[in-house]
Order: structure tokens, then sequence, then C-alpha cells
């Protein structure tokens, strides 16, 4: 009786643990229609392990071909509601991209010019209330390990979710956005299904975001469920 009460609890335990913690965010193919496919995003997904959170872009073309290093990715966080920050203040990328709902207390910018073996890099900047500060940076000092990396279908951005001043079990909200080296703004956006071609008009996510939320990394689930089944064990022996 007891080593089948044990099994059903194991079984149960198990079926709990999380395979991974990535989830997968669509977006519309074609809703960007410029043409360059490497500006188009089909989904991006988030994942997290004890101390990393990594952005994976997925695009409709390759990014990694050199002649579409003009290309650049940004996410804006919302990770303190009540902010009102906007990636068009001091020291921003000249980007007017808002989160007027909530509020963009952080955003990353991706680039993909720097040449050599790897040609992608990111910056991590903070909203003071009045100018965007770097946080963390592969092109200078960087503390947060923040990496950038790039393949034939996809955009990789992660960084210790510490530098967002996010521990496991806090939830954020947030967009992706691609534009361009150059004047244009937002050319496609995760949580817009809206149709977009080259401009310069400003964008504003609004209530169209999503939400993450950093868990434990499926390992320390499974030591913690280990350790009920231990107890339950020893209960059940006694």
């Amino acid at each position: 009786m007891k080593s089948s009460v044990l099994t059903a609890i194991s079984a149960l335990v198990l079926a709990s643990v999380p395979a991974q913690a990535a989830t997968l965010y669509p977006d519309a193919t074609g809703d960007f229609t410029g043409g360059a496919g490497f500006l188009d995003m089909t989904s991006a997904s988030v994942d997290n392990n004890a101390t990393t959170l990594t952005f994976t872009i997925n695009l409709a073309s390759d990014p990694s071909v050199p002649a579409n290093n003009w290309g650049t990715h940004l996410i804006g966080f919302d990770t303190s509601p009540g902010g009102n920050g906007n990636i068009a203040g001091p020291g921003g990328w000249s980007k007017n991209i808002q989160m007027s709902q909530g509020g963009m207390d952080f955003f990353v910018g991706n680039w993909l010019n720097n040449g050599g073996g790897n040609p992608a890099g990111a910056t991590l900047y903070s909203w003071s209330g009045s100018a965007w500060n770097a946080v963390t940076s592969t092109g200078g000092a960087n503390p947060f390990n923040i990496n950038a990396a790039v393949n034939s279908s996809s955009v990789i951005v992660s960084l210790d979710f510490a530098a967002l001043g996010l521990s496991v079990g806090n939830t954020f909200n947030f967009d992706v956005y691609s534009s361009t080296t150059g004047n244009d703004n937002v050319l496609d956006a995760l949580a817009s299904a809206g149709s977009m071609s080259w401009n310069s008009n400003p964008f504003d996510s609004g209530a169209g975001v999503y939400s993450y939320t950093v868990i434990p990394e499926p390992g320390t689930i499974t030591v913690l469920s280990a350790s009920l089944l231990l107890l339950v064990a020893r209960r059940f022996a006694r």
C-alpha cells in the first residue's frame, strides 16, 4: 500500500516538473511589407535559467548575411509599472518607441554591424526619469553579461536578469521591435498584428505587450521535488 502511494506521488511530482522554461510568442509573417525578411519577425521565444534571461528573435530571412547588417532589433521592458520612458529620450537610439501603459523602464538595442566572426552586439539601457543610461554592453563595461549572437534565422540576446531588477517569480511586460541603423522607426512589432512598411512614425506598444514570468530552472524544481519525495517517504516509513 505504501509503495503504491509513493509511486502515485512520484508520478504527480514528476509530471509537474516543466521540461523547459521557454515560452514562444508568435508574430504574423509578412506583416512587414517592405521586402526585407530579416526585419520581419515570425516569433520570439523567452527562456531563463538560474541567472540568465534569453530572447531568441526569429526572422523570415537570414539576418547573418553581411549585406543585412543594417538591421537592428530592440526589446522594450516594463518591469515597474508607472515608468514613462521611451527610447527617443537623451542617450537613446533616436527611435520614437513608447510603452504608454506601464512605461518602458529598460530597453535593449541590438546591432548586426560589428564585423568579424560575430557581427552581433547589444546594449541594455535603463531610464533614469530624464535620460537613458547604459547598464551593460557587449561594446563596453559588461557587468551583467549581455551577449548577442546571430544565425541564419534568428538574433539571440541574453543577459543576467538581475540587470533588470528581476528575480525568480517576477513578471515583466515586453515588446520586441525591428528597425534599421537609419532614420526608420518601428518596422515590425512582436505584439502588434498591424501591417507596416518603411516609416519614421512614432510607435506606441500601449496595451499590446506580452508578459513573461522568471521561473526556477527545471533542475532546481527537480531537486525540490526529490526532497519532497524523500520527506514523504520518511513519513510513510514510520
